[in-house]
């Protein structure tokens, strides 16, 4: 079975569903309220484990995790390294989703932001093979660390740069597989953010990273593939009636990381990585929508 650890966040998630976005200084009325298990790393992780993947996490939660640890468990995610902070609790997130599907989130980063360099296992890469995905909701030593450890053990490190800040060279320079969405990546260049294919096209071929490949994400665009020495690839996203995109960007590099140990190559993997971030994005809240290995066969042969 196809191996992963993903190190990163663990969160709850409060999601409100409203017509309009509310302005600075408004009060608007929520249409639904929907309570479930977020994090980059828990939504990561859900996201392989769906498509049949072996998948670890590693991350900090509070005492008051316990239905986390539940439904966390029942998706088949192995919580051995899911350490318990005696004084925090579990970090928070609260989303807010207009009726396009755009949304807003603030985040309480809670046990997330006491995840240590000492609480990584000293296996990252423990099998041939073995990917190693890790985001940006947990502290930058320990990002640093995981990456840097698991090139040291032979795994492939898949880095999701998210939320933005700067990453140091060396770390950059472990990283098999880059994966920003457009803001991201103009962050790490020091860059302007642009919109549209055309842009991100120039911008991504124009930018000199010192990580092995970059797959940058474009939401409804799909997604460019820029491989060294070659030019980049675009990989357009199928036309699906958008509800609610939170955790469309998290599916995508669980699906990735799932095609990558498997053994595909990054375009055919980046390919299978935006249909199902498309398919994540035709349901509510960042896990419940991700898909099964059958739905994206579903929809690779439609």
């Amino acid at each position: 079975m196809p191996s992963i650890t993903v190190v990163g966040s663990v969160n709850r998630d409060l999601v409100l569903t409203v017509e309009d976005l509310p302005r600075p200084g408004e009060t608007v009325l929520a249409r639904g309220f929907v309570e479930g298990v977020g994090g980059k790393g828990a939504n990561q992780a859900v996201a392989a484990a769906r498509l049949g993947s072996q998948v670890r996490l590693v991350a900090r939660v509070g005492a008051d995790a316990a239905p986390i640890r539940r439904v966390l468990a029942a998706e088949g995610v192995d919580l051995d390294a899911v350490l318990t902070a005696p004084d925090a609790s579990t970090g928070i997130a609260s989303v807010v989703v207009d009726r396009a599907g755009e949304n807003t989130i603030v985040v309480n980063a809670g046990a997330n932001a006491v995840l240590s360099v000492e609480d990584l296992p000293q296996w990252l890469a423990r099998t041939p093979g073995e990917v190693v995905l890790v985001q940006h909701e947990v502290p930058a030593e320990v990002v640093a660390a995981a990456v840097l450890r698991a090139r040291e053990q032979g795994g492939t490190v898949v880095l999701n740069p998210a939320p933005a800040r700067p990453v140091a060279p060396a770390v950059l320079a472990a990283v098999d597989v880059l994966v920003p969405n457009l803001g991201e990546l103009a962050a790490l260049l020091g860059a302007e953010p642009v919109s549209g294919l055309a842009a991100a096209r120039a911008l991504l071929e124009r930018a000199e990273l010192p990580c092995g490949a970059v797959v940058a994400t474009l939401g409804a665009d799909g997604a460019l593939v820029k491989q060294p020495g070659r030019p980049a690839v675009h990989l357009p996203a199928p036309v699906v009636d958008a509800v609610d995109t939170v955790g469309a960007g998290d599916t995508f590099c669980g699906a990735l990381a799932d095609a990558l140990a498997r053994g595909a190559d990054l375009p055919a993997a980046a390919a299978r990585a935006v249909r199902a971030a498309s398919l994540a994005v035709t349901g509510l809240g960042a896990q419940s929508s991700m898909p099964y290995a059958e739905q994206l066969d579903a929809l690779a042969a439609s």
